[in-house]
């Protein structure tokens, strides 16, 4: 009788360890950085990207030059981000370069809460600099 519950408690577990299934409404919305960057993912498939820190985001030499541009969004599926687990979703947004000519990407990961990072609320990131650093350059959505 024991045995069967263990085996109860082992399976919920085993429950709870599933990776979170994202739509677009999870990212429509305005997320902030504590540097005050913000990115508005709106549904239809557009973004606005303001004051994001370029040298962080596109490995851009000037530190104080930040990034302001239209963009889109899409979500994607199996992205490795290397260090954290639980979360393999993420968010490819591309944007046009302004006063340039071109485009440019950032594709950005999902981090939650727990142990294993899969739990909301969320946070977008990319890794600042080195990710066996584990410094994230974090927006939460407001």
């Amino acid at each position: 009788m024991r045995l069967k519950y263990v085996m109860f408690g082992f399976i919920l577990s085993l429950l709870g360890c599933r990776e979170h299934h994202f739509d677009k409404s999870d990212f429509v919305g305005v997320w902030q950085a504590v540097d005050g960057a913000r990115i508005t993912i709106k549904a239809d498939g557009t973004c606005v990207l303001q004051g994001l820190n370029n040298s962080i985001v596109s490995m851009a030499k000037d530190t104080t030059e930040k990034l302001n541009a239209d963009g889109s969004w899409k979500i994607i599926n199996n992205v490795n981000n290397g260090i954290t687990g639980g979360v393999s979703t993420g968010l490819e947004i591309t944007y046009t370069l302004m006063n340039r000519d071109g485009k440019g990407g950032i594709e950005f990961y999902l981090s939650g809460q727990g142990f294993s990072e899969n739990r909301p609320p969320w946070d977008l990131f990319i890794w600042k600099g080195d990710p066996d650093e584990m410094i994230k350059y974090k927006f939460v959505k407001q």
